[in-house]
């Protein structure tokens, strides 16, 4: 070139300011290289320098190779500019073009090697250009046979990412105008040198003008979110171990949120918009929410909270407390909220208030029972002539008297008003009860043949009263007298609750419990013989259910088929023998469940029908493996009773441990459920792998579950239901080991 035409000067300058960015933005890379909008943002500086050396050639080498391979650069430009620059839009709005860079980038090499090893887009003559201002003719390659298509495709492709910037919502709005700015400076500036290279008399070509300036506003994006990025780094690190959710809102749209945030929402929230949120709302609170967010930045207003119940994509609920203010984000105001989850505080509190209110009503229990005590013992001074002197004046009357009916009438009063004293008596807290070794079969057997039972059945006919008693039902330690009266006043709530026809199911079952149950009331692992009597008819409502314990609360009819006293009778009854009671009601009726402690003592005078000799171990060694200490204790009694030899341990990792240090034991006696730890199935697996033909029974409190039948797939000999019956426990070692 000998010399450089005056008006490339300006191509000059901006490939050379287009090689700075580059280099700028290279360095900002290898600093952030997860910041991907700089690599972007470097493509198009780097298409920028391109093309602005290609015009530069052009406009100072005469027709030949070099002039040739600077129109071929430009073009290659485009092409790149197109393909950075969409990639440029897709990672700002973070939207998944893995399919677009698969396709496009084929079409773009496939145009590269139409611009490079064809004449179809740039043909291998050259054309004067004589532009207005420009004193000598421009030189260029002239378009080949599809040229026209190619500056088509530039024009549509800045169209289109044009389109796909309007409609993404830009979080921080701010942005989306100096990107539209620089594509449309572009654009038009294209739309002149296509018109231009078609033959339209114009200007010089100014479109390396249009890349520099596009470019520069992309740097200048790329920067300051890089900035922001930071800025938010610095958020995150604040609020990153924050248990409240913290959101802010700029533009009604989510911009910034912490992990809390997320984990409270169930997934991410940056880029929702009020629209979003509310359909997270239960329906009943959306209105409320709407009415908050319009109106809590009004400083009338002091109400800067709301409580919300949210419904994640699981189904799961909680209830969340919000507190929002207006601060100052970024470029502009924004709305700070903090999440707080207060389900469970909402939980403790009801809980804590349910528990109050038991607790008050056990005091004013405690109480009636000591003035119906007091009562009972007056009453039956004044009784005992109401009672006895009728007896005394109806043997002393003659048959045919006219006052034997009136007197009679007298009699009958007294003696109901006698049941009511009884009742009383019973009623009455601190009254000696003397306990004894019963089986509530029998309670329950002579309850149904007594004319208690009978004369109920004749109130309600259309009621059947059904049995269902354990067979091998375990003894308890209580008074039958006490626990007769507990069963006939359930059955007699039961009958009467059930409006026409239905049934009454009484039930007795061997229950353990390997975790405390949370019923009615809390009721601890253990052993336990369960008394339930449940009916089919309407069911309690919540505050039926709460008061039904009360003295005197009832819905019966007074005088015909209750006192009032029945179901406190009942609740006493547990209270003095140390038993529990779980109530589960509903549209389809009502079950009462009392668990009574097991005991393994005999009633008085019993032989027991185990005979222990059958079952005479000759000191084989016999491992015990449970988390509850009570039941380790009675189960090697039992066993060293029946002349075998015992160990114990507390968990399964215990008796693995066992089994490495002193090798095969004869049986193993393993819970299923051992809390905390793994459990029998797991422990029989590690010690099988230590002792191959290590021999176990299998003890839980469950029905037969996945996990024993997988124990028993093992090898395990035998599985045997909580709690243990001696002769059950005396069989099953004898078949293993034999």
């Amino acid at each position: 070139m000998e010399k450089i035409v005056l008006q490339s000067a300006g191509s000059l300058s901006v490939a050379v300011l287009a090689l700075v960015m580059m280099i700028l933005q290279a360095a900002f890379l290898c600093k952030k290289p997860r910041f991907t909008l700089y690599g972007w943002s470097l493509g198009i500086s780097f298409s920028a320098m391109l093309y602005a050396i290609g015009v530069f050639f052009e406009y100072n080498c005469p027709p030949g190779p070099l002039n040739q391979w600077a129109g071929r650069l430009e073009w290659t430009a485009i092409v790149f500019l197109i393909h950075f620059l969409y990639g440029f839009t897709f990672c700002y709005f973070k939207i998944n073009a893995r399919r677009y860079h698969q396709i496009a980038g084929c079409f773009h090499l496939f145009l590269m090697f139409l611009i490079w090893g064809t004449d179809l887009l740039i043909a291998d003559r050259f054309v004067a250009r004589h532009f207005t201002g420009l004193p000598q003719p421009y030189i260029e390659p002239d378009l080949g046979p599809y040229g026209t298509f190619f500056v088509l495709y530039g024009f549509l492709s800045s169209l289109g990412a044009i389109t796909i910037w309007l409609r993404c919502k830009d979080p921080g709005e701010h942005y989306k105008g100096a990107c539209l700015s620089g594509i449309a400076i572009w654009t038009l500036l294209g739309i002149h040198d296509g018109m231009a290279a078609l033959g339209v008399p114009s200007f010089q070509y100014f479109m390396e003008y249009g890349f520099f300036v596009f470019a520069l506003l992309v740097l200048w994006i790329v920067i300051s979110r890089f900035y922001e990025i930071l800025s938010e780094d610095k958020y995150r690190t604040i609020t990153r171990f924050v248990n409240d959710g913290i959101l802010v809102v700029q533009n009604d749209t989510a911009v910034f949120e912490n992990p809390a945030c997320r984990s409270l929402l169930g997934k991410s929230a940056v880029g929702w918009t009020i629209k979003d949120f509310t359909a997270m709302i239960a329906e009943n609170d959306k209105e409320r929410f709407l009415e908050f967010y319009e109106t809590f930045t009004d400083p009338a207003v002091t109400e800067n909270s709301v409580t919300v119940c949210i419904e994640r994509d699981d189904g799961s609920q909680s209830t969340v407390e919000i507190n929002a203010n207006v601060i100052h984000y970024k470029t502009g105001p924004a709305v700070l909220a903090v999440l707080r989850d207060i389900s469970e505080r909402i939980r403790e509190e009801e809980e804590r208030k349910r528990s109050e209110e038991k607790v008050a009503r056990l005091k004013k229990m405690e109480s009636l029972g000591l003035l119906a005590g007091g009562v009972a013992h007056d009453l039956n001074n004044v009784l005992s002539g109401i009672v006895s002197y009728p007896e005394l004046l109806l043997m002393e009357l003659p048959e045919d008297s006219k006052l034997r009916g009136p007197i009679q009438t007298i009699q009958e009063s007294g003696k109901r008003a006698a049941a009511i004293v009884s009742e009383l008596l019973t009623v009455a807290r601190g009254a000696a009860i003397e306990k004894e070794v019963m089986n509530l079969n029998r309670t329950i057997e002579d309850y149904v043949r007594s004319p208690e039972h009978k004369k109920l059945m004749m109130f309600h006919p259309k009621v059947r009263v059904e049995t269902n008693l354990e067979t091998q039902l375990l003894n308890i330690k209580g008074s039958p007298l006490h626990f007769g009266k507990a069963v006939m006043n359930l059955v007699s709530n039961a009958a009467e609750a059930i409006e026409d026809r239905g049934r009454v199911v009484i039930s007795t079952a061997n229950r353990s419990l390997d975790h405390p149950v949370k019923g009615y009331g809390n009721i601890p692992k253990g052993d336990y013989v369960v008394l339930t009597v449940a009916d089919n008819g309407p069911g309690m409502d919540r505050e039926t259910l709460d008061r039904i314990f009360e003295p005197f609360y009832t819905k019966k009819v007074m005088g015909r088929s209750g006192t009032g006293l029945g179901l406190t009778l009942v609740w006493n009854v547990v209270q003095d023998h140390g038993a529990y009671i779980d109530i589960v009601s509903s549209g389809q009726g009502t079950r009462f469940d009392i668990y009574c402690h097991v005991t393994r003592e005999l009633p008085a005078g019993e032989i027991s029908p185990f005979q222990i000799e059958n079952f005479t171990g000759k000191g084989e060694r016999i491992l015990v493996v449970d988390d509850v200490k009570s039941q380790r204790e009675i189960t090697c009694r039992i066993l060293e009773k029946m002349g075998y030899t015992t160990s114990s341990v507390s968990s399964g990792e215990a008796a693995v441990e066992y089994i490495r240090e002193y090798g095969v034991v004869d049986l193993l006696l393993l819970d299923m459920i051992m809390d905390p730890g793994i459990n029998g199935r797991e422990t029989y697996d590690r010690i099988k792998e230590i002792q191959p033909d290590q021999k176990a029974i299998i003890l839980s409190g469950f029905a037969e579950t996945e996990e024993v039948k997988r124990a028993l797939e093992a090898g395990a000999a035998k599985y045997i239901k909580k709690p243990v019956i001696i002769s059950e426990l005396g069989q099953a070692i004898k078949d293993v080991l034999s």
